[in-house]
Order: structure tokens, then C-alpha cells, then sequence
């Protein structure tokens, strides 16, 4: 019953949503992150469809030209050329498919990224329930020390023990209350790392 009431209290004091809202949350970044990068790539490849233009240019094709009298002439004019070849086809295509192939390449790695990214965020989970588990042990050890030293500062108020005796029971509440404050410092610090790991800027 002890450890029912613990863990209903640590959910309480939990201020993170709950761990499926947050994988949640960092899968839709990791799809937009995705989408980015996929865009930016196609991007980049936009005008593929120049590969198949034929090749234009000038060149020097000798036409015979017969005169009036019977006679042939040659003229060297320089006249607009065009030229396609079969090996620019295969060119092209085996851009296609190298560029289908890293579009592949993207997509695998960011499955890669989303399956660590979701392990070290359940890696940060585990360690936040570990330090409110710590946490809520300190509060409650605190507690106990309180109600302790309540009953050393009557037998002080009463002259029943000496400033000696007094002054370093003070001295060690302080120091727990110190301990708590830091392990709650610690927890925020981590909760704040957690919501920057799913909503990065």
C-alpha cells in the first residue's frame, strides 16, 4: 500500500507529460526533419530532364550548290547543328536511379535516427523516474529529520542540551534541506533537457 501511495505521489509530482505524448511529440519532428531533407534534396535535383535535350552547335557541312552554268560549288558556311546520342539516355537514367537510390539513402538513415533518437529519450525517462524516485525519498527522510529536530530545539528552548549538542543537529537539517533543493534543481535540469530533446529550436 506504501509503495501505491509513493507512486501515486510521483505522478503527481511528475511535471513532464506523459512519456507517450512526448515519443509522440518527437516523432513529428523527426517527420518534418525528414520532410525538410527530402525536399531539400529534390531540390537540388530539379532539371534532371535537361540530360535528355540533344546537343546543339555550330558546324562546318560542305553543300554542294550547282550554278547556272552547270557548274558545282561548295559552301563552308557555318550552320546550326543537333546531335543525340543513345548513350545519353543511359546517362541520364543511371542518374535516376543513383538519385532514387540516395532518396532511399535518406529515408533509411533518418529510420535509423528516429529509433535512437526514441531509445536515448527513453533512456532521459528512465533516469528522470530514478531521480524523482530519489527525489521523493529525500522529502520524505527530510520530513522525518524535521519532526526530529523539533523535539532537539524543545530540549534547547529548555536549557535540556547544550548549544555543543544543539547547533549540529541545526547544522545537518540545513544541509538536507540544501540536499533536497539541489536534487529538485537536478530534476528540473533534467526535465528542461527532456522537452528540448523532443522540441528542438
Amino acid at each position: 500500500m506504501k509503495l501505491l501511495l509513493l507512486i501515486v505521489h510521483l505522478q503527481l509530482a511528475d511535471t513532464l507529460p506523459p512519456a507517450d505524448q512526448l515519443h509522440q511529440a518527437l516523432g513529428t519532428f523527426l517527420d518534418r526533419q525528414l520532410e525538410a531533407q527530402l525536399a531539400e534534396f529534390d531540390a537540388s535535383k530539379k532539371g534532371n530532364w535537361l540530360h535528355y535535350l540533344p546537343s546543339v552547335g555550330i558546324g562546318y557541312t560542305p553543300i554542294a550548290k550547282g550554278g547556272s552554268d552547270g557548274s558545282f560549288r561548295f559552301n563552308n558556311e557555318p550552320r546550326p547543328t543537333v546531335s543525340f546520342s543513345l548513350s545519353q539516355v543511359l546517362i541520364a537514367r543511371h542518374r535516376q536511379r543513383d538519385v532514387r537510390a540516395k532518396r532511399e539513402s535518406i529515408a533509411a538513415n533518418a529510420a535509423l535516427e528516429r529509433e535512437k533518437a526514441h531509445g536515448d529519450l527513453d533512456r532521459l525517462l528512465h533516469r528522470h523516474a530514478l531521480l524523482l524516485l530519489e527525489l521523493e525519498t529525500m522529502r520524505r527522510v527530510l520530513d522525518i529529520d524535521r519532526q526530529f529536530f523539533l523535539l532537539i530545539q524543545a530540549d534547547y528552548d529548555e536549557a535540556k542540551i547544550s548549544p555543543q549538542q544543539f547547533l549540529p543537529r541545526q547544522k545537518a537539517l540545513l544541509e538536507a534541506e540544501l540536499g533536497v533543493m539541489r536534487k529538485e534543481m537536478e530534476v528540473g535540469n533534467l526535465e528542461g533537457e527532456i522537452l528540448s530533446f523532443v522540441h528542438p529550436q
